[in-house]
């Protein structure tokens, strides 16, 4: 094969452009597109990673409002404080109290809001005893657990 024949060959189409002029075109444009938004994207990316700490520093409180130091005669050593012996709580007592408190607020609540409801004078004075009932429990466990102490 000579030159001319192949160059006659390239001058013709085997089997068509896969894609015309056109399609060409709108890809470009798109993978453009890509391009920018990405670009974008990246940007505010950015600009939100540079804003988040100078908002967290300009918003920040005068150091010197923030130090509390205790005076010089109330610093204790490490020794002083490793000397004393660890405070020991007993579990079943703070469950018990505190069980009972979370009774009396809750009966303070419902109390509260049946007089904002202007309920029957009769629900709201048993109410009332039962909260005065577990105040009377409250106060015997906590004189119990004072002479259990003695």
């Amino acid at each position: 094969m000579n030159e001319s024949s192949r160059l006659r060959a390239l001058e013709r189409p085997a089997a068509g452009a896969p894609f015309d002029f056109d399609e060409f075109e709108r890809r470009r444009v798109q993978a453009r597109h890509r391009g920018r938004l990405a670009s974008w994207s990246a940007t505010a990316a950015i600009g939100v990673l540079t804003l988040v700490p100078v908002v967290a520093v300009l918003t920040q409180p005068d150091p010197d409002a923030q130090v509390i130091r205790p005076g010089a005669a109330n610093v204790r050593t490490a020794a002083e404080v490793l000397a004393r012996p660890p405070a020991l709580v007993d579990l079943d007592r703070f469950a018990m109290t505190s069980e009972l408190e979370d009774h009396i607020a809750l009966l303070d609540a419902q109390i509260s809001a049946a007089r904002l409801q202007s309920r029957a004078v009769e629900e709201l004075r048993r109410m009332e005893s039962t909260r005065a009932q577990l105040n009377d429990s409250l106060q015997q466990v906590a004189y119990a657990h004072a002479l259990l102490d003695l």
